[in-house]
C-alpha cells in the first residue's frame, strides 16, 4: 500500500527486500543472460552457485538442488560461454540480487533441436505431458475459441469444416501471430484472455504446416506452460511437422490439420448433438465450477508455499555461506594451534627437570647411606641402655610382687586397704592377683595382730 501524499516512504529491510523482489517479478519475469561462467561452487546441500560475467559486470546466479539435474548445469565449466534462463530474485539476508537459473547451456550448442529436446525433457520431468492430466473436450462444444492467425488458411479451413458438420456451430476467432519473435507470448496472452471469460468451453489452437523454424513458437516454454495451466480444454493442431510440438504434447487433444481438428470437435450427426447439448452444457458448467474452486485453493496454497520456498532458499544459501566460512576459520585455528604446540614442546624439552631429578636422587642415596653408618652405633647403644632400664623397672614393679603370690586389696572406692582397721563385717572388697581381679566380702569379726 502506498503512503499518503506528503508522507515519507519508510520501510523495514524485509519490507524493502520484498518490494524489490516484486519489482523484479513485474519488470523482468523470465529472462536469458549470456556471458562467461565463473566461480562455480557445488555446495554440500546440492545447490550450485556461479557467476555470469562480461568485461564490465558480474552477475551472481544460483541453481537450486531441485532443478540442478534438469537445468543442464552438469557440463558447464569455468570460463565457458553460456546462455542462462531464469528469473531475478533477491537474497534478503545479504541484500544482493541474483539470477535463479532454471536452464543453462553452453553457447554454440543451443541449436533448435537441442533446445527442443532439453525443454521437452525438463517439462516432462515436471509432469506437463502426463496422460492423466488430459481432459476430454465437450461433444459438441457450446462455444469454441479459435486461436489462429487472422485471415489464415488454417482459420478458414477450421471454420468451413465446422459449419458443414454442424449447423449453428459457434466459433469465435481470437487472432494472434503464430510465427516469429513474440508470437508465443501473443498466443499465450490470447489463451489467458479466453480463460478469463465464461463464454467458451473449448480452445482450439492451430496453424498450417512449416519447418521447425516456422513452427518454433509452438515449442517455446511460455506458451507450453500457458496451455498446461489452461482452465479450458485445449485442442492443438499444428502443421505437418514430423515430431509433435511441445504445445501439442501439453494440450488435451491433438489433430494433424485444422480440418481434422474441426472434424474431431464437431460430430456430423447433428440430431444427436442437439439431443445431448443441454446435458453437455450442464455437465460442463459443473466441471468449470469445480475446477475454478480447486484452482483458487491451489493458487492460494501455491502463493503461501512460494513465500515459504523463498525464505527456505534464502536460509539454505545462508547455511552454505556459513559452512564455507566455518571451514576456513577452523582450518586457520588448527594451523595456529599446531604452531603453538610445536613451540611449547620445544620449551618443555629445554626446561625438563629430569636431569636435575636424577642428580637429586643420587645425592639422597649418598646421604641415606651416610646416615645409616652414623646412626648404627648410636641406636645399638641406646638399645642396651633401654634393656638395662627395663630390668631395673621390673625389680620395683608391683606386678613382680603379685607374681610371687601376693595380692592387692582395695575398698569400694578403689583405694588400697593396707590395715584391718576400719573394716567391718559385710564390707565389700576388691582383690587383684597377677592374672586378674575378683570381689570379696568381710564375713567374720576383724582382729588385728
Amino acid at each position: 500500500m502506498a503512503p499518503p501524499a506528503g508522507e515519507e516512504k519508510r520501510y523495514t529491510p524485509s519490507q524493502l527486500t520484498l518490494r524489490i523482489r516484486d519489482n523484479f517479478d513485474a519488470h523482468f519475469g523470465d529472462i536469458v543472460v549470456d556471458g562467461e561462467a565463473g566461480g562455480i561452487t557445488r555446495a554440500a546441500s546440492g545447490h550450485v552457485y556461479l557467476q555470469i560475467k562480461d568485461a564490465e559486470s558480474n552477475l551472481k546466479a544460483v541453481v537450486w538442488r531441485s532443478n540442478a539435474l534438469r537445468s543442464g548445469i552438469g557440463p558447464v565449466r569455468q570460463g565457458m560461454m553460456v546462455s542462462a534462463r531464469g528469473a531475478l530474485s533477491v537474497y534478503g539476508l545479504r541484500s544482493e540480487y541474483q539470477l535463479v537459473v532454471s536452464q543453462i547451456m553452453p553457447m554454440g550448442q543451443g541449436s533448435l533441436m537441442q533446445a527442443y529436446e532439453n525443454l521437452k525433457k525438463k517439462l516432462a520431468a515436471e509432469g506437463l505431458f502426463e496422460p492423466g492430466n488430459k481432459r476430454p473436450a465437450p461433444v459438441p462444444p457450446r462455444r469454441v475459441a479459435l486461436i489462429a492467425a487472422k485471415g489464415s488458411a488454417a482459420a478458414s479451413d477450421f471454420v468451413t469444416t465446422a459449419v458443414k458438420r454442424m449447423a449453428g456451430a459457434w466459433v469465435t476467432l481470437c487472432p494472434a501471430r503464430v510465427q516469429g519473435k513474440g508470437a508465443a507470448e501473443e498466443m499465450a496472452a490470447a489463451l489467458e484472455f479466453v480463460n478469463g471469460l465464461r463464454d467458451f468451453d473449448l480452445v482450439v489452437m492451430t496453424r498450417g504446416g512449416g519447418s521447425l523454424e516456422d513452427l518454433w513458437s509452438f515449442n517455446e516454454e511460455v506458451l507450453v506452460r500457458a496451455v498446461a495451466r489452461s482452465r479450458l480444454p485445449v485442442l492443438a493442431a499444428v502443421g505437418h511437422s514430423t515430431d509433435l510440438s511441445l504445445v501439442e504434447m501439453a494440450a488435451d487433444q491433438q489433430a494433424i490439420t485444422p480440418t481434422a481438428a474441426a472434424e474431431a470437435v464437431f460430430p456430423k450427426d447433428s440430431d444427436r448433438v442437439l439431443e445431448i447439448r443441454g446435458l453437455a452444457r450442464e455437465l460442463g458448467n459443473l466441471a468449470v465450477s469445480a475446477v475454478r474452486g480447486w484452482r483458487g485453493e491451489w493458487q492460494r496454497a501455491t502463493a503461501r508455499l512460494g513465500q515459504l520456498a523463498y525464505m527456505l532458499k534464502n536460509y539454505a544459501q545462508l547455511i552454505d555461506n556459513t559452512v564455507f566460512q566455518l571451514r576456513s576459520a577452523v582450518g586457520a585455528l588448527l594451523s595456529r594451534r599446531r604452531a603453538e604446540l610445536g613451540r611449547l614442546d620445544k620449551d618443555l624439552a629445554y626446561l625438563s627437570p629430569r636431569r636435575d631429578l636424577a642428580e637429586k636422587r643420587a645425592r639422597l642415596a649418598d646421604l641415606t647411606e651416610a646416615l645409616q653408618k652414623l646412626a648404627g652405633p648410636v641406636v645399638a647403644e641406646k638399645t642396651r641402655e633401654l634393656a638395662a632400664l627395663r630390668e631395673s623397672l621390673e625389680l620395683v614393679s608391683p606386678l613382680a610382687v603379685l607374681r610371687r603370690g601376693y595380692g592387692v586389696v582395695t575398698d569400694e572406692r578403689g583405694l588400697v586397704v593396707a590395715s584391718v582397721r576400719g573394716l567391718a563385717p559385710g564390707r565389700g572388697l576388691g582383690v587383684r592377683l597377677q592374672d586378674g581381679r575378683f570381689s570379696a566380702r568381710v564375713e567374720g569379726p576383724v582382729n588385728s595382730d
